[in-house]
């Protein structure tokens, strides 16, 4: 089934050989689910976190398992995420709902601070950064919530800043687990570690197949992450966020889809194919986990982001540089010269992806610092 966007649009040709295709674009909700009804379909999923809600709903109608309906807006909106965490005793993390400016003080009162300010409901580090001040945080809240130069929020959540473990470059101090679930049987399926966030809450991407997280302590992440997933009533899979404090492992949030470069990652670490997981735990077919602790080679996804402060894309000179660099088997462009950049939509910002496999830890780290070093782009 696809949606009415641009790129969905364009892929129905694609889709069209591998299978039926329902083109949702232009059509009501009960023309789409007759359509479907007559499919008879033997199960539902979405691989984009947008559409988890439309998801959710079409489940239900035809009678199809999926994520808990009662606990949709717990796994698509963060604030009702983090107040199902605290009654089920899973994790407390101060949070407060921020829809107009004049609310910014009471939250935080509520929350203090440092603090995160985030969307209620979004992906990719959109309109997401630490806050240390007062003054910061309203104009951080008044930014997001006015689109004052990016998109513009809805609502946020105001919420405690977890302090991670110290980390060497170019490490994170958190990780993703992503997990498979049929009604209490909660499995890790790959865990992947991450680099270390650009400023000011960007993601630079992640590696499997190994970490430099001891391995007892990836355990510990990937036991908290399936009982983070069982807390949401999750029917699939859905990849959890978590942080690694001085006091323990403490949950950032469930996406409740599979996460990005997850299939990808877990295919060239030997992993499995999460993918194909996530389809048979959709269509009640049997599925197998592995160990969630690695022993392949360091693969990973590494993504640049453009500096805090770029406009715009000023000049593309020299990407053979990147293609030459030890252990990097793929570089992909994400922009051209002209090209609008802004650090606050997130991942969509992102001039370039590169993946590749090394051979351990240390030389990974000395990949992505040679891959830091190139000079191959401009900015205005």
């Amino acid at each position: 089934m696809t949606a009415d966007s641009e790129h969905a649009q364009q892929m129905i040709p694609v889709l069209g050989r591998l299978g039926r295709v329902v083109n949702t674009a232009g059509r009501t909700e009960a023309s789409v689910l007759d359509e479907l009804r007559g499919l008879s379909p033997a199960g539902i999923i979405t691989f984009s976190e947008f559409r988890i809600a439309d998801t959710v709903r079409l489940a239900a109608a035809l009678g199809l398992p999926y994520h808990s309906p009662a606990l949709r807006e717990a796994i698509t909106d963060k604030d009702r995420q983090r107040q199902r965490f605290a009654e089920v005793g899973l994790d407390t993390v101060r949070f407060c709902t921020v829809t107009a400016t004049d609310q910014v003080d009471a939250a935080i009162a509520r929350v203090g601070l440092p603090a995160i300010v985030k969307p209620v409901v979004g992906a990719s580090s959109r309109n997401t950064t630490a806050v240390a001040t007062a003054d910061e945080c309203r104009a951080v809240v008044a930014a997001a919530l006015g689109g004052i130069g990016g998109p513009a929020e809805t609502a946020v959540v105001l919420e405690e800043l977890l302090v991670g473990i110290p980390v060497e470059a170019p490490w994170g101090d958190y990780m993703a687990v992503d997990c498979v679930a049929r009604g209490d049987d909660v499995r890790p399926v790959f865990v992947s570690s991450k680099f270390a966030l650009a400023e000011p809450f960007r993601e630079r991407g992640a590696y499997g197949g190994q970490s430099v997280v001891p391995d007892d302590l990836v355990r510990e992440v990937a036991d908290l992450a399936c009982r983070a997933v069982g807390a949401l009533g999750v029917h699939g899979v859905a990849d959890v966020e978590i942080k690694l404090t001085p006091d323990g492992p403490r949950v950032i949030e469930v996406n409740g889809r599979l996460g990005a470069w997850v299939d990808d990652l877990g295919v060239r670490a030997g992993s499995g194919v999460p993918a194909d997981i996530a389809v048979k735990a959709a269509l009640g077919r049997p599925y197998t986990t592995r160990d969630p602790v690695g022993r392949g080679p360091a693969v990973f996804h590494y993504l640049i982001v453009p500096p805090v402060g770029a406009t715009r894309v000023k000049a593309v000179r020299d990407l053979s540089a990147l293609r030459r660099l030890p252990f990097v088997d793929r570089v992909v462009p994400l922009v051209e010269p002209g090209a609008p950049v802004d650090w606050r939509i997130g991942g969509a910002g992102n001039v370039a992806a590169l993946d590749g496999a090394a051979p351990d830890a240390a030389a990974l780290a000395e990949t992505v610092a040679a891959i830091e070093a190139v000079d191959w782009i401009d900015y205005e």
